[in-house]
Protein backbone atom coordinates (compact mmCIF):
# COMPACT_ATOMS: atom_id res chain seq x y z
CA UNK A 1 0.00 0.00 0.00
CA UNK A 2 1.07 3.12 -0.91
CA UNK A 3 2.78 4.87 2.40
CA UNK A 4 0.42 7.93 2.07
CA UNK A 5 -3.05 5.63 1.56
CA UNK A 6 -1.48 3.92 4.80
CA UNK A 7 -1.26 6.89 7.03
CA UNK A 8 -4.67 7.99 5.81
CA UNK A 9 -6.15 4.50 7.19
CA UNK A 10 -4.36 4.35 10.50
CA UNK A 11 -5.32 8.30 10.61
CA UNK A 12 -9.09 8.07 9.56
CA UNK A 13 -9.61 4.68 11.93
CA UNK A 14 -8.68 7.17 14.91
CA UNK A 15 -10.45 9.88 13.62
CA UNK A 16 -13.10 8.44 14.06
CA UNK A 17 -12.76 6.11 16.90
CA UNK A 18 -11.83 9.20 19.35
CA UNK A 19 -11.72 12.13 17.55
CA UNK A 20 -8.09 12.74 17.60
CA UNK A 21 -6.54 14.52 14.90
CA UNK A 22 -3.42 12.98 13.00
CA UNK A 23 -0.72 12.87 10.52
CA UNK A 24 0.02 16.29 10.41
CA UNK A 25 4.18 16.66 10.00
CA UNK A 26 4.09 19.77 11.64
CA UNK A 27 1.74 19.20 14.69
CA UNK A 28 5.20 19.41 17.43
CA UNK A 29 7.68 21.61 18.30
CA UNK A 30 10.39 19.08 18.41
CA UNK A 31 12.68 20.17 15.69
CA UNK A 32 15.39 17.57 14.63
CA UNK A 33 17.11 16.51 17.31
CA UNK A 34 14.83 13.61 18.35
CA UNK A 35 17.39 10.92 16.78
CA UNK A 36 20.26 11.30 19.10
CA UNK A 37 20.78 8.88 21.97
CA UNK A 38 19.69 10.30 25.35
CA UNK A 39 22.09 11.10 27.57
CA UNK A 40 20.34 11.29 31.01
CA UNK A 41 21.30 8.86 33.82
CA UNK A 42 17.90 6.77 33.38
CA UNK A 43 18.90 6.09 29.45
CA UNK A 44 22.61 5.65 30.34
CA UNK A 45 21.40 2.53 32.02
CA UNK A 46 18.43 1.49 29.73
CA UNK A 47 21.95 1.54 27.30
CA UNK A 48 23.46 -0.84 29.46
CA UNK A 49 21.81 -3.53 28.96
CA UNK A 50 22.63 -3.52 24.65
CA UNK A 51 25.80 -4.85 24.99
CA UNK A 52 26.18 -8.07 23.23
CA UNK A 53 28.37 -10.76 25.36
CA UNK A 54 31.56 -11.21 23.81
CA UNK A 55 33.80 -14.50 23.39
CA UNK A 56 36.37 -14.84 26.49
CA UNK A 57 37.46 -18.53 27.34
CA UNK A 58 40.21 -17.07 29.94
CA UNK A 59 36.84 -15.97 32.16
CA UNK A 60 35.13 -18.96 31.35
CA UNK A 61 32.07 -16.36 30.20
CA UNK A 62 29.89 -17.76 27.10
CA UNK A 63 32.16 -18.62 23.64
CA UNK A 64 29.24 -16.13 21.12
CA UNK A 65 29.63 -16.50 17.09
CA UNK A 66 29.44 -13.71 15.75
CA UNK A 67 25.28 -12.20 15.91
CA UNK A 68 24.01 -9.21 13.99
CA UNK A 69 21.95 -7.68 15.70
CA UNK A 70 18.40 -6.94 14.60
CA UNK A 71 17.76 -4.75 12.18
CA UNK A 72 16.68 -1.13 13.40
CA UNK A 73 12.85 -0.68 13.93
CA UNK A 74 10.30 1.81 13.04
CA UNK A 75 7.45 3.24 15.39
CA UNK A 76 4.57 2.96 13.28
CA UNK A 77 1.43 3.94 15.81
CA UNK A 78 1.01 5.98 17.30
CA UNK A 79 1.49 8.29 13.85
CA UNK A 80 3.88 10.58 13.04
CA UNK A 81 3.02 13.62 14.26
CA UNK A 82 0.05 12.50 15.70
CA UNK A 83 -1.70 14.86 18.38
CA UNK A 84 -4.22 15.19 20.99
CA UNK A 85 -3.02 11.54 21.75
CA UNK A 86 -5.37 10.10 24.88
CA UNK A 87 -3.10 8.39 27.06
CA UNK A 88 -5.78 5.91 27.85
CA UNK A 89 -5.90 4.61 24.38
CA UNK A 90 -2.37 5.05 23.61
CA UNK A 91 -1.08 1.95 21.43
CA UNK A 92 2.73 1.69 20.76
CA UNK A 93 3.28 -0.03 17.16
CA UNK A 94 6.31 -1.31 15.78
CA UNK A 95 7.55 -2.46 12.86
CA UNK A 96 8.39 -6.49 11.73
CA UNK A 97 10.95 -7.64 13.29
CA UNK A 98 13.56 -8.38 10.54
CA UNK A 99 17.24 -10.10 11.79
CA UNK A 100 20.17 -10.57 9.06
CA UNK A 101 20.78 -14.00 11.11
CA UNK A 102 18.79 -16.75 9.32
CA UNK A 103 16.62 -18.58 12.35
CA UNK A 104 17.21 -16.31 14.89
CA UNK A 105 13.47 -15.28 16.68
CA UNK A 106 12.03 -12.51 18.48
CA UNK A 107 13.48 -12.57 21.77
CA UNK A 108 12.07 -8.96 23.44
CA UNK A 109 11.31 -5.61 23.31
CA UNK A 110 11.84 -2.35 25.11
CA UNK A 111 10.10 0.75 24.76
CA UNK A 112 10.33 4.22 26.29
CA UNK A 113 8.42 7.68 26.22
CA UNK A 114 10.40 10.45 26.75
CA UNK A 115 9.16 14.28 27.84
CA UNK A 116 10.26 16.79 25.48
CA UNK A 117 11.44 20.18 27.17
CA UNK A 118 12.04 23.58 24.92
CA UNK A 119 12.45 20.84 21.83
CA UNK A 120 15.22 19.09 23.80
CA UNK A 121 14.21 15.02 24.59
CA UNK A 122 14.57 15.97 28.08
CA UNK A 123 13.25 13.28 30.42
CA UNK A 124 12.13 9.83 30.22
CA UNK A 125 8.63 9.16 32.02
CA UNK A 126 8.09 5.91 30.99
CA UNK A 127 9.29 2.55 29.89
CA UNK A 128 8.31 -1.05 29.00
CA UNK A 129 10.32 -4.80 28.21
CA UNK A 130 8.13 -7.77 27.13
CA UNK A 131 10.32 -10.98 25.84
CA UNK A 132 9.02 -13.08 22.92
CA UNK A 133 7.41 -10.17 20.60
CA UNK A 134 7.87 -10.23 16.94
CA UNK A 135 5.68 -7.01 16.10
CA UNK A 136 4.50 -5.65 19.39
CA UNK A 137 1.58 -3.93 20.60
CA UNK A 138 2.15 -1.80 23.68
CA UNK A 139 -0.22 0.46 26.04
CA UNK A 140 0.97 2.21 29.05
CA UNK A 141 -0.10 -0.61 31.16
CA UNK A 142 2.35 -2.88 29.65
CA UNK A 143 5.09 -0.85 31.51
CA UNK A 144 5.58 1.48 34.30
CA UNK A 145 6.29 4.94 35.11
CA UNK A 146 9.96 6.69 36.03
CA UNK A 147 8.22 8.83 38.49
CA UNK A 148 6.03 5.93 40.89
CA UNK A 149 4.18 9.18 41.60
CA UNK A 150 3.35 9.45 38.15
CA UNK A 151 -0.08 7.14 36.31
CA UNK A 152 -0.33 8.98 32.96
CA UNK A 153 1.62 11.23 30.64
CA UNK A 154 1.33 14.87 31.68
CA UNK A 155 -2.02 16.82 29.34
CA UNK A 156 -1.04 18.82 26.75
CA UNK A 157 3.24 18.16 26.45
CA UNK A 158 5.61 17.06 23.72
CA UNK A 159 6.60 13.01 23.91
CA UNK A 160 8.65 11.14 21.54
CA UNK A 161 8.47 7.66 21.66
CA UNK A 162 11.22 4.86 20.84
CA UNK A 163 11.60 1.05 20.97
CA UNK A 164 14.18 -1.57 20.08
CA UNK A 165 14.44 -5.18 19.40
CA UNK A 166 16.03 -8.02 20.89
CA UNK A 167 16.95 -11.19 18.85
CA UNK A 168 16.79 -14.86 20.69
CA UNK A 169 20.21 -16.21 20.14
CA UNK A 170 20.77 -18.05 23.57
CA UNK A 171 23.45 -15.88 26.07
CA UNK A 172 24.88 -14.12 22.98
CA UNK A 173 21.36 -12.21 22.30
CA UNK A 174 21.62 -8.37 20.87
CA UNK A 175 19.74 -5.76 20.58
CA UNK A 176 18.89 -3.75 17.78
CA UNK A 177 19.70 0.34 18.09
CA UNK A 178 17.00 2.25 19.19
CA UNK A 179 14.32 3.81 16.55
CA UNK A 180 13.86 7.06 15.55
CA UNK A 181 12.32 9.27 17.67
CA UNK A 182 8.16 9.68 16.76
CA UNK A 183 7.04 12.69 18.18
CA UNK A 184 3.31 12.95 19.55
CA UNK A 185 1.42 15.67 21.92
CA UNK A 186 -0.57 14.71 24.52
CA UNK A 187 -4.36 15.64 24.73
CA UNK A 188 -5.34 18.90 26.74
CA UNK A 189 -8.60 17.00 27.53
CA UNK A 190 -10.87 18.61 24.68
CA UNK A 191 -10.96 15.03 23.13
CA UNK A 192 -13.96 14.92 25.12
CA UNK A 193 -15.64 17.29 23.76
CA UNK A 194 -15.30 15.93 20.41
CA UNK A 195 -15.99 12.30 21.07
CA UNK A 196 -17.08 9.82 18.63
CA UNK A 197 -19.35 7.69 20.48
CA UNK A 198 -21.67 9.71 22.02
CA UNK A 199 -23.41 13.21 21.67
CA UNK A 200 -23.19 15.62 24.43
CA UNK A 201 -25.21 18.31 25.84
CA UNK A 202 -24.71 22.02 26.09
CA UNK A 203 -26.46 25.14 27.42
CA UNK A 204 -26.94 28.42 26.66
CA UNK A 205 -28.29 31.04 29.21
CA UNK A 206 -29.13 34.27 27.14
CA UNK A 207 -30.87 36.97 29.54
CA UNK A 208 -33.41 39.20 27.80
CA UNK A 209 -30.90 42.02 26.89
CA UNK A 210 -28.95 39.73 25.12
CA UNK A 211 -31.25 38.15 23.54
CA UNK A 212 -32.68 41.84 22.01
CA UNK A 213 -29.30 42.97 20.64
CA UNK A 214 -27.92 39.26 19.70
CA UNK A 215 -31.32 38.92 17.39
CA UNK A 216 -31.08 42.41 15.92
CA UNK A 217 -27.65 41.39 14.45
CA UNK A 218 -28.62 37.91 13.33
CA UNK A 219 -29.10 38.34 9.66
CA UNK A 220 -26.58 39.77 7.54
CA UNK A 221 -27.58 41.89 4.55
CA UNK A 222 -26.80 39.83 1.71
CA UNK A 223 -23.39 37.41 0.81
CA UNK A 224 -21.21 39.61 2.37
CA UNK A 225 -18.91 40.11 5.34
CA UNK A 226 -20.84 40.90 7.93
CA UNK A 227 -19.47 41.42 11.88
CA UNK A 228 -21.57 40.62 14.87
CA UNK A 229 -20.68 41.56 18.48
CA UNK A 230 -20.84 39.29 21.35
CA UNK A 231 -23.46 39.74 24.41
CA UNK A 232 -23.20 38.37 27.81
CA UNK A 233 -24.89 34.93 28.57
CA UNK A 234 -23.79 31.70 30.27
CA UNK A 235 -22.61 28.35 29.13
CA UNK A 236 -23.04 25.33 30.89
CA UNK A 237 -21.60 21.44 30.36
CA UNK A 238 -22.02 18.89 32.54
CA UNK A 239 -20.62 20.24 36.17
CA UNK A 240 -19.50 22.98 34.64
CA UNK A 241 -21.17 26.79 34.36
CA UNK A 242 -19.24 29.78 32.66
CA UNK A 243 -21.04 32.84 33.24
CA UNK A 244 -20.53 36.21 31.50
CA UNK A 245 -19.47 34.53 28.94
CA UNK A 246 -19.60 36.42 25.10
CA UNK A 247 -22.63 34.98 22.83
CA UNK A 248 -23.21 36.09 19.67
CA UNK A 249 -25.40 34.78 15.87
CA UNK A 250 -22.74 33.15 13.46
CA UNK A 251 -23.68 32.09 9.56
CA UNK A 252 -23.55 33.72 6.16
CA UNK A 253 -26.31 34.65 3.96
CA UNK A 254 -27.51 31.00 3.65
CA UNK A 255 -27.21 29.46 7.07
CA UNK A 256 -27.90 32.46 9.40
CA UNK A 257 -31.04 32.55 11.50
CA UNK A 258 -32.55 34.85 13.97
CA UNK A 259 -33.36 33.64 17.15
CA UNK A 260 -36.97 32.61 16.33
CA UNK A 261 -35.34 29.83 14.37
CA UNK A 262 -32.82 27.58 14.55
CA UNK A 263 -29.53 30.01 14.72
CA UNK A 264 -26.03 29.00 15.39
CA UNK A 265 -24.02 30.35 18.02
CA UNK A 266 -20.04 31.49 18.59
CA UNK A 267 -19.38 31.70 22.68
CA UNK A 268 -16.10 33.06 23.90
CA UNK A 269 -15.71 31.94 27.38
CA UNK A 270 -12.96 34.93 27.83
CA UNK A 271 -14.70 37.36 25.96
CA UNK A 272 -13.64 41.00 27.13
CA UNK A 273 -17.22 42.68 28.66
CA UNK A 274 -17.02 46.15 28.38
CA UNK A 275 -19.04 46.41 31.01
CA UNK A 276 -16.86 44.33 33.44
CA UNK A 277 -13.58 46.53 34.77
CA UNK A 278 -10.39 44.82 33.89
CA UNK A 279 -9.39 42.16 31.46
CA UNK A 280 -11.01 38.75 31.26
CA UNK A 281 -8.86 35.76 33.19
CA UNK A 282 -8.18 32.85 31.53
CA UNK A 283 -10.70 30.08 31.55
CA UNK A 284 -11.13 26.69 29.45
CA UNK A 285 -13.67 24.21 29.32
CA UNK A 286 -11.51 21.06 28.60
CA UNK A 287 -9.04 22.96 27.22
CA UNK A 288 -11.09 24.74 24.67
CA UNK A 289 -12.06 29.05 25.10
CA UNK A 290 -13.99 29.06 21.91
CA UNK A 291 -17.00 27.39 20.89
CA UNK A 292 -19.07 26.88 17.12
CA UNK A 293 -22.59 25.51 17.12
CA UNK A 294 -23.38 24.74 13.70
CA UNK A 295 -26.99 25.08 13.22
CA UNK A 296 -26.89 22.49 10.15
CA UNK A 297 -29.39 23.95 8.31
CA UNK A 298 -28.30 23.11 5.00
CA UNK A 299 -27.18 19.90 5.90
CA UNK A 300 -30.07 17.52 6.25
CA UNK A 301 -27.71 14.63 6.14
CA UNK A 302 -26.48 16.47 10.06
CA UNK A 303 -23.62 14.50 9.31
CA UNK A 304 -21.14 15.99 5.97
CA UNK A 305 -18.75 18.19 8.88
CA UNK A 306 -17.99 15.18 10.68
CA UNK A 307 -17.69 12.61 7.21
CA UNK A 308 -15.49 15.36 5.47
CA UNK A 309 -13.06 17.15 8.50
CA UNK A 310 -11.48 13.53 9.48
CA UNK A 311 -10.53 12.97 5.50
CA UNK A 312 -8.86 16.26 5.66
CA UNK A 313 -6.90 15.55 8.85
CA UNK A 314 -6.20 12.03 8.12
CA UNK A 315 -4.24 13.39 4.58
CA UNK A 316 -1.89 16.11 6.78
CA UNK A 317 -4.14 19.24 5.89
CA UNK A 318 -5.09 21.65 9.06
CA UNK A 319 -8.73 21.03 9.68
CA UNK A 320 -10.93 21.29 12.80
CA UNK A 321 -12.96 18.27 14.81
CA UNK A 322 -16.19 18.25 14.89
CA UNK A 323 -18.96 16.41 17.32
CA UNK A 324 -22.71 16.24 17.61
CA UNK A 325 -24.52 17.91 19.83
CA UNK A 326 -27.44 18.76 21.87
CA UNK A 327 -28.10 22.49 22.48
CA UNK A 328 -30.40 23.76 24.55
CA UNK A 329 -31.03 27.34 25.03
CA UNK A 330 -32.28 28.82 28.19
CA UNK A 331 -33.38 25.11 29.27
CA UNK A 332 -35.52 24.66 25.86
CA UNK A 333 -34.12 21.73 23.57
CA UNK A 334 -32.89 23.58 20.11
CA UNK A 335 -32.07 20.20 18.68
CA UNK A 336 -29.30 18.98 16.70
CA UNK A 337 -26.18 20.84 16.14
CA UNK A 338 -22.84 20.48 14.99
CA UNK A 339 -19.91 21.35 17.71
CA UNK A 340 -16.84 22.53 15.04
CA UNK A 341 -13.51 22.94 16.54
CA UNK A 342 -12.52 26.96 16.46
CA UNK A 343 -10.30 28.18 14.41
CA UNK A 344 -8.08 29.86 16.94
CA UNK A 345 -4.27 30.00 18.51
CA UNK A 346 -5.25 26.63 20.68
CA UNK A 347 -5.88 25.04 16.63
CA UNK A 348 -2.93 26.49 15.38
CA UNK A 349 -0.70 25.68 18.17
CA UNK A 350 -2.18 21.31 17.06
CA UNK A 351 -1.04 22.09 13.34
CA UNK A 352 1.98 24.26 12.83
CA UNK A 353 5.28 24.58 15.24
CA UNK A 354 4.65 28.47 15.89
CA UNK A 355 1.20 29.64 16.53
CA UNK A 356 1.95 33.27 16.82
CA UNK A 357 1.41 34.25 12.87
CA UNK A 358 -1.23 36.32 11.26
CA UNK A 359 -4.27 34.62 10.26
CA UNK A 360 -7.00 35.68 7.65
CA UNK A 361 -10.50 34.77 6.61
CA UNK A 362 -11.54 34.63 3.20
CA UNK A 363 -15.66 34.69 2.07
CA UNK A 364 -17.76 35.15 -0.74
CA UNK A 365 -16.31 35.28 -4.05
CA UNK A 366 -13.10 36.35 -2.53
CA UNK A 367 -9.97 35.89 -4.65
CA UNK A 368 -6.77 36.49 -3.75
CA UNK A 369 -6.11 39.90 -5.70
CA UNK A 370 -5.72 43.35 -4.49
CA UNK A 371 -9.01 44.47 -5.13
CA UNK A 372 -10.12 42.25 -2.37
CA UNK A 373 -7.24 42.92 0.14
CA UNK A 374 -7.52 46.29 2.08
CA UNK A 375 -5.36 49.00 1.58
CA UNK A 376 -5.02 50.07 5.17
CA UNK A 377 -3.77 48.81 8.37
CA UNK A 378 -7.21 49.04 9.99
CA UNK A 379 -10.02 48.48 7.29
CA UNK A 380 -12.38 45.56 8.22
CA UNK A 381 -14.40 46.42 5.56
CA UNK A 382 -13.16 44.35 2.77
CA UNK A 383 -13.90 40.01 2.00
CA UNK A 384 -10.56 39.52 3.05
CA UNK A 385 -10.42 40.54 7.03
CA UNK A 386 -7.65 39.76 9.52
CA UNK A 387 -8.57 37.10 12.71
CA UNK A 388 -6.22 38.36 14.89
CA UNK A 389 -6.54 42.14 15.99
CA UNK A 390 -4.88 44.16 19.05
CA UNK A 391 -6.52 45.38 21.98
CA UNK A 392 -5.88 46.52 25.01
CA UNK A 393 -6.86 43.31 26.83
CA UNK A 394 -5.04 41.40 23.91
CA UNK A 395 -2.07 43.40 23.04
CA UNK A 396 -0.14 42.20 19.62
CA UNK A 397 2.97 39.69 20.69
CA UNK A 398 5.97 41.15 20.07
CA UNK A 399 7.41 37.84 19.26
CA UNK A 400 4.46 37.34 16.53
CA UNK A 401 3.76 38.46 13.55
CA UNK A 402 2.02 41.90 12.87
CA UNK A 403 -1.59 42.08 13.56
CA UNK A 404 -2.75 44.08 9.94
CA UNK A 405 -2.95 43.42 6.33
CA UNK A 406 0.53 43.84 5.27
CA UNK A 407 1.70 39.97 5.22
CA UNK A 408 -1.87 39.69 2.79
CA UNK A 409 -1.15 42.29 0.71
CA UNK A 410 2.49 41.09 0.11
CA UNK A 411 1.23 38.06 -0.30
CA UNK A 412 -1.24 38.74 -3.10
CA UNK A 413 1.45 40.99 -4.81
CA UNK A 414 3.97 38.30 -4.38
CA UNK A 415 1.17 35.86 -6.27
CA UNK A 416 0.70 38.68 -9.05
CA UNK A 417 4.44 39.21 -10.07
CA UNK A 418 5.13 35.36 -10.95
CA UNK A 419 5.32 36.09 -14.84
CA UNK A 420 3.09 33.22 -16.95
CA UNK A 421 4.87 29.94 -16.93
CA UNK A 422 6.59 30.81 -13.80
CA UNK A 423 3.78 29.98 -11.33
CA UNK A 424 4.88 26.55 -10.36
CA UNK A 425 7.27 25.58 -8.74
CA UNK A 426 8.09 29.17 -7.72
CA UNK A 427 4.04 29.34 -5.33
CA UNK A 428 5.87 26.86 -2.51
CA UNK A 429 8.08 29.60 -2.05
CA UNK A 430 4.96 31.60 -0.63
CA UNK A 431 2.47 28.95 0.00
CA UNK A 432 2.25 25.57 1.14
CA UNK A 433 1.03 24.28 -2.20
CA UNK A 434 1.28 20.49 -1.68
CA UNK A 435 -0.70 20.66 0.93
CA UNK A 436 -2.88 23.23 -1.25
CA UNK A 437 -3.21 20.54 -4.27
CA UNK A 438 -3.87 17.80 -1.69
CA UNK A 439 -7.26 20.18 -0.60
CA UNK A 440 -8.10 21.50 -3.95
CA UNK A 441 -7.78 17.72 -4.77
CA UNK A 442 -10.11 16.11 -1.87
CA UNK A 443 -12.59 18.55 -2.55
CA UNK A 444 -12.82 17.92 -5.96
CA UNK A 445 -13.76 14.41 -4.41
CA UNK A 446 -16.12 14.68 -1.76
CA UNK A 447 -17.83 17.73 -3.85
CA UNK A 448 -17.13 20.86 -1.28
CA UNK A 449 -17.81 23.49 -3.99
CA UNK A 450 -18.19 26.23 -1.15
CA UNK A 451 -14.82 26.43 -1.50
CA UNK A 452 -11.57 28.33 -2.21
CA UNK A 453 -10.95 26.77 -5.24
CA UNK A 454 -14.08 26.97 -6.98
CA UNK A 455 -17.07 29.26 -8.12
CA UNK A 456 -17.92 30.88 -4.72
CA UNK A 457 -14.23 31.59 -3.82
CA UNK A 458 -15.26 30.95 0.01
CA UNK A 459 -14.66 29.37 3.51
CA UNK A 460 -10.85 29.39 4.14
CA UNK A 461 -8.52 30.88 6.15
CA UNK A 462 -5.00 31.64 5.24
CA UNK A 463 -2.14 30.77 8.25
CA UNK A 464 0.99 32.73 7.91
CA UNK A 465 3.83 30.40 9.56
CA UNK A 466 6.40 32.32 11.31
CA UNK A 467 8.87 30.04 11.00
CA UNK A 468 8.73 28.86 7.32
CA UNK A 469 7.39 31.99 5.71
CA UNK A 470 4.64 30.42 4.08
CA UNK A 471 0.96 30.51 4.01
CA UNK A 472 -1.14 27.64 4.51
CA UNK A 473 -5.03 27.37 3.31
CA UNK A 474 -7.25 26.16 5.87
CA UNK A 475 -10.51 24.69 4.85
CA UNK A 476 -13.69 25.24 6.70
CA UNK A 477 -17.38 25.07 5.80
CA UNK A 478 -17.59 22.28 4.50
CA UNK A 479 -21.61 21.42 5.37
CA UNK A 480 -22.20 21.00 1.51
CA UNK A 481 -20.82 18.35 0.55
CA UNK A 482 -20.99 14.72 -1.34
CA UNK A 483 -23.36 16.01 -3.22
CA UNK A 484 -22.69 16.48 -6.84
CA UNK A 485 -20.41 16.05 -10.09
CA UNK A 486 -18.04 18.39 -9.52
CA UNK A 487 -15.33 18.90 -12.07
CA UNK A 488 -12.15 19.40 -10.57
CA UNK A 489 -10.83 21.20 -13.87
CA UNK A 490 -13.60 23.89 -13.32
CA UNK A 491 -11.92 25.65 -10.23
CA UNK A 492 -11.72 29.55 -10.52
CA UNK A 493 -9.26 30.61 -7.79
CA UNK A 494 -6.08 31.76 -9.08
CA UNK A 495 -4.00 29.62 -7.20
CA UNK A 496 -5.65 27.00 -9.26
CA UNK A 497 -6.50 28.30 -12.46
CA UNK A 498 -3.02 29.37 -13.05
CA UNK A 499 -1.59 26.16 -12.11
CA UNK A 500 -3.81 24.55 -14.99
CA UNK A 501 -2.16 26.78 -17.43
CA UNK A 502 0.83 25.22 -16.45
CA UNK A 503 1.58 21.42 -17.99
CA UNK A 504 3.68 20.64 -15.06
CA UNK A 505 1.56 21.96 -12.32
CA UNK A 506 -1.65 20.59 -14.22
CA UNK A 507 0.14 17.10 -14.12
CA UNK A 508 1.37 17.32 -10.12
CA UNK A 509 -2.54 18.14 -9.69
CA UNK A 510 -4.15 15.60 -11.48
CA UNK A 511 -1.48 12.89 -9.94
CA UNK A 512 -2.59 14.10 -6.51
CA UNK A 513 -6.15 14.18 -7.57
CA UNK A 514 -5.79 10.57 -8.54
CA UNK A 515 -3.76 9.73 -5.29
CA UNK A 516 -6.25 11.35 -2.93
CA UNK A 517 -9.45 9.61 -5.16
CA UNK A 518 -7.93 6.27 -4.65
CA UNK A 519 -7.31 6.40 -1.18
CA UNK A 520 -10.63 7.81 -0.28
CA UNK A 521 -12.25 4.80 -2.60
CA UNK A 522 -10.36 2.49 -0.16
CA UNK A 523 -11.37 3.75 3.08
CA UNK A 524 -14.02 3.48 5.49
CA UNK A 525 -16.50 6.25 4.10
CA UNK A 526 -19.64 4.20 3.90
CA UNK A 527 -19.28 2.50 6.87
CA UNK A 528 -18.76 5.67 9.31
CA UNK A 529 -21.65 7.24 7.48
CA UNK A 530 -23.87 4.65 8.07
CA UNK A 531 -22.41 4.58 11.94
CA UNK A 532 -23.49 8.18 12.13
CA UNK A 533 -27.02 7.96 10.66
CA UNK A 534 -27.56 5.28 13.48
CA UNK A 535 -26.59 7.50 15.89
CA UNK A 536 -27.87 10.80 14.65
CA UNK A 537 -31.65 9.29 14.03
CA UNK A 538 -33.24 9.35 17.61
CA UNK A 539 -31.74 12.95 18.02
CA UNK A 540 -32.85 14.38 14.77
CA UNK A 541 -36.07 12.97 15.18
CA UNK A 542 -36.64 14.81 18.62
CA UNK A 543 -35.29 18.37 16.68
CA UNK A 544 -37.67 20.77 17.42
CA UNK A 545 -36.22 23.40 15.28
CA UNK A 546 -35.09 21.19 12.02
CA UNK A 547 -36.41 22.66 8.97
CA UNK A 548 -36.50 19.21 7.17
CA UNK A 549 -38.90 16.06 7.54
CA UNK A 550 -37.04 12.95 9.32
CA UNK A 551 -37.57 11.29 5.44
CA UNK A 552 -35.40 13.79 3.92
CA UNK A 553 -32.49 12.79 6.79
CA UNK A 554 -32.95 9.65 5.50
CA UNK A 555 -32.80 10.45 2.12
CA UNK A 556 -29.90 12.61 2.46
CA UNK A 557 -27.89 9.58 3.85
CA UNK A 558 -29.14 7.41 0.79
CA UNK A 559 -27.72 10.17 -1.28
CA UNK A 560 -24.38 9.78 0.70
CA UNK A 561 -24.11 6.23 0.08
CA UNK A 562 -24.97 6.56 -3.63
CA UNK A 563 -22.42 9.62 -3.85
CA UNK A 564 -19.64 7.60 -2.44
CA UNK A 565 -19.86 4.77 -4.27
CA UNK A 566 -20.05 6.07 -7.79
CA UNK A 567 -17.77 9.40 -7.39
CA UNK A 568 -14.70 7.07 -7.48
CA UNK A 569 -15.45 6.40 -10.61
CA UNK A 570 -16.45 9.93 -11.72
CA UNK A 571 -13.47 11.14 -11.03
CA UNK A 572 -11.21 8.56 -13.15
CA UNK A 573 -13.15 9.21 -15.89
CA UNK A 574 -12.29 13.35 -15.83
CA UNK A 575 -8.48 12.21 -15.49
CA UNK A 576 -9.08 9.85 -18.64
CA UNK A 577 -10.75 13.00 -20.07
CA UNK A 578 -7.96 15.18 -19.68
CA UNK A 579 -5.45 12.76 -20.92
CA UNK A 580 -4.17 11.55 -17.15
Amino acid sequence: MHRRALLFHLALGTACGDAATADSTSGSTVTGETTDSPTSEASTQAASTTDTPTSDASSGGPSCPANAPPATPEVEQPLAGRIDVVPASLTIAGSPFLDPDAGDLPGGVEAEIWRVKDDVVDERVWHAALDGAAQPTLSLADGEFDDPGDTTLADWKDHVVRLRYRDDHGPCSAWSPWSADLTFRTDDGSSILFADDTILDFHLEIPPDSWTKINAEANPPGCVPFARTYHSGTLRFADQTFPGVGIKIKGGCGSSRDLNGKASFKVNLEWDDPKVVGCPGERRLLGETHFTFNNGVQDKSAANERLGYPLYRALGLPAPRAASVRLFVNDKLWGVYTHVETIDRRFLSRWFPDNKGMLYEGTYWCDLIKANVPPTDDDDSYCITREFSPSACSPQDPAGDPEDYVLIRDLVAAIEALPPGGFYPAINDLLDYDRFLTGWALESVIDHWDNYAFTIKNNYRLYHDPQTQRFTLIATGIDQTFEKDQDPWGAEGILATRCLKEPACEAAFAARLDEVNEIVASSELPARASALFDQLSPAIMEDPRKEYGFQTFVDEHAQIQTFVMNRPDQIRDKLAAHGF
